[in-house]
C-alpha cells in the first residue's frame, strides 16, 4: 500500500483546475459547478484512494500528481458530480494510460525476464 504525497497531490489537483480553466471556451460553467474546496477535497479523496489501493510500497510522486490532475480534470468534466467516478474507475482507466506510456507507472511490479 502506498502513502499519499500530500503536496504532490494538491498541486496536480490545483494544476488541472488551472487548466481547465485556462484552456475551456465552452461547455464548461464554472459558476455552476460546486465550490473549487469541494471539488478539490473530493478530488483529494478519490486520488488518495487510488494512491493507497497501489500495491507498491511507493507510489512515485509524478505519477500522484499526474493522477490528481487527472481526477481534477474528470471532476470538471462530469460538472462537478464527483459521485459519479470510482477510485476503481479511475485506477481502471488510468492502467490503460500507463500501458500506453510504456508500462512504468503500472500498479503491478513486473519481474524482468532471464535472458538466457
Amino acid at each position: 500500500m502506498a502513502e499519499v504525497d500530500s503536496i504532490r497531490v494538491f498541486r496536480g489537483i490545483y494544476g488541472g483546475f488551472a487548466l481547465a480553466m485556462s484552456e475551456a471556451e465552452s461547455g464548461i460553467h464554472f459558476d455552476e459547478l460546486p465550490s473549487s474546496d469541494e471539488m478539490a477535497s473530493r478530488a483529494f479523496e478519490l486520488t488518495s484512494q487510488v494512491v493507497t489501493a497501489d500495491q507498491r510500497d511507493v507510489m512515485p510522486g509524478a505519477q500522484q500528481e499526474f493522477t490528481a490532475t487527472t481526477v481534477a480534470l474528470a471532476i470538471i468534466e462530469h460538472n462537478g458530480k464527483a459521485e459519479e467516478l470510482s477510485a476503481q474507475s479511475i485506477s481502471d482507466a488510468l492502467d490503460g494510460l500507463w500501458t500506453l506510456v510504456g508500462g512504468r507507472w503500472s500498479r503491478q511490479e513486473t519481474v524482468p525476464s532471464e535472458s538466457a
